[in-house]
């Protein structure tokens, strides 16, 4: 049994290192870039990685939170993560960036709401699963009905990527719930329809 103030060195370490090879490929993906026009290959690499020291210490601090925070507020949580996407598709509000309506823009400096909804869902999700385990096969409709809401209300933006991610990762906690496999078949099939769909309609 893990102790509540435990550290996970597995987990630390392997965030880490996929922060840092993040790191690596924003460099060799961006250094001509940046060079040509700031005159420093390194600016993103620099810029990312001052993030990425924010987010450790940030990382540091909310791990001494106590868990139980988190499924006591799980619906409050998740309804500020639905405001704030709805919030960044109003005209003055959100910024568009790379075609997508999905920031909110302080200068250079931008925040996307639906990074707050993929730890929202994740925690509402788990809430949800948690407390319904024993009719789990009656009761997840309404986990899916809240997912395709939140998935239409990213694709008004559009942001297909995180909106696919989103999607993901609840069929992976509804999967190792033990939701039964032919259920994940049907999501696979509408899943197919519904990307086709998509390509279609863009």
């Amino acid at each position: 049994m893990i102790k509540r103030n435990s550290v996970n060195y597995v987990l630390l370490i392997s965030i880490i290192i996929m922060s840092l090879f993040g790191l690596l490929m924003i460099y060799s993906s961006s250094s001509i870039w940046s060079m040509y026009k700031f005159n420093d290959p390194l600016k993103y690499v620099k810029n990312q990685g001052l993030f990425f020291i924010i987010g450790m210490v940030m990382m540091y601090y909310i791990s001494k939170i106590n868990y139980h925070f988190y499924e006591i507020n799980s619906s409050k949580i998740f309804m500020i993560a639905v405001i704030l996407l709805i919030l960044v598709l109003i005209p003055g509000i959100g910024t568009i960036r790379n075609g997508s309506r999905s920031w909110f823009g302080i200068g250079s400096f931008g925040v996307q709401p639906s990074e707050f909804m993929k730890i929202a869902m994740i925690i509402f999700t788990s809430k949800y699963l948690s407390k319904n385990n024993y009719s789990l096969k009656n009761n997840i409709l309404p986990i899916l009905l809240v997912l395709i809401t939140v998935f239409g209300l990213i694709m008004l933006q559009p942001d297909f990527g995180t909106g696919t991610i989103i999607v993901m990762t609840v069929i992976g906690l509804l999967f190792v719930s033990g939701v039964s496999m032919q259920l994940f078949v049907k999501f696979a099939f509408l899943g197919l329809i519904g990307v086709v769909g998509l390509i279609v309609a863009a």
